[in-house]
């Protein structure tokens, strides 16, 4: 566990969790630009959508963890203002950008289900980022376990909630062994980018398909992994976990848009993929002289 990866002149810390998050973020609106413009959609436009899905998402997330843990209005707000704090939902910020996504598809009129499809991978892939992250801090920890468990160090998540729950003292130099859950979820997260990466330069296909399958194959994933998760604090819902109910919630529709022919016959044909745009191409643009208005 490397919570803390260096600090900065005068005592700042830079933490692992918020580096993983960063890369995520930055690799991930390259790549979404990228599949956007071999899709055919302009590069500033796919740029301004890929920032806004992410400081939406990033918030969403954020919301959505405050808003599970809080017991009280007052708790939520103060909590939500923190200027230094810990934890966001990888649903949270999943679903609020998926919000952001259709309207900002219609304010920067991009057609959503194409560019949507070029954002899916990178969503998977940034999980599998960001999960490493939540190991070396040591959050979203697995199930108590000695043939497969890890200690954690004290005063991380695995250790404080041990001690909550009465398993630990305060004198414990370690948690009790669990699972590392957060290294399966990571490897899930990148399988899944990369099969999505696949799904989207395979033609014929309809448009849509890559965002639905995400939400189909990471729900499921997600499910099924909630039952080795321990971490206090995921919430619960219908009997389940949070995330284990969301997941399943979103498979379900997800699956019967894209097998379902009437439903899948309302995404349209996704089209060649373009050709990789050129770097030369911006600077031969740049030296063409501009027309003059009348």
């Amino acid at each position: 566990m490397v919570p803390v990866l260096f600090h900065l002149p005068g005592g700042i810390p830079i933490y692992s969790y918020g580096v993983a998050l960063g890369l995520s973020c930055v690799l991930g609106a390259h790549l979404a630009v990228y599949l956007a413009t071999r899709s055919g959609i302009e590069e500033k436009r796919a740029w301004w959508f890929a920032i806004t899905v992410i400081v939406v998402g990033i918030v969403g997330g954020r919301v959505h963890d405050v808003a599970v843990n809080a017991t009280s209005l007052s708790e939520f707000l103060a909590k939500l203002t923190e200027v230094q704090h810990a934890g966001r939902t990888a649903y949270g910020a999943f679903l609020s950008a998926s919000i952001a996504g259709v309207l900002a598809a219609r304010v920067y009129r991009i057609p959503f289900w194409r560019i949507a499809d070029a954002v899916a991978p990178t969503m998977a892939l940034g999980l599998g980022l960001t999960r490493v992250g939540c190991f070396l801090w040591g959050c979203d920890y697995g199930v108590h376990t000695e043939a497969w468990g890890m200690r954690f160090p004290a005063g991380s998540p695995a250790w404080q909630d041990q001690i909550d729950a009465g398993l630990l003292t305060t004198a414990a130099s370690t948690s009790l062994p669990v699972f590392p859950i957060q290294l399966v979820e990571s490897a899930a997260g990148f399988a899944i980018g990369v099969g999505l990466l696949w799904l989207w330069f395979r033609r014929p296909r309809r448009e849509g398909t890559v965002l639905l399958g995400f939400f189909a194959s990471y729900g499921l994933v997600r499910a099924l992994l909630e039952v080795w998760r321990a971490d206090e604090g995921r919430g619960e819902l219908a009997g389940m976990s949070t995330s284990m109910a969301i997941g399943l919630f979103t498979a379900g529709p997800a699956l019967l848009l894209i097998f379902a022919p009437p439903l899948a016959r309302l995404r349209g044909d996704a089209g060649e993929v373009l050709p990789a745009p050129r770097p030369d191409d911006d600077a031969d643009d740049a030296k063409k002289p501009k027309k003059k208005r009348a």
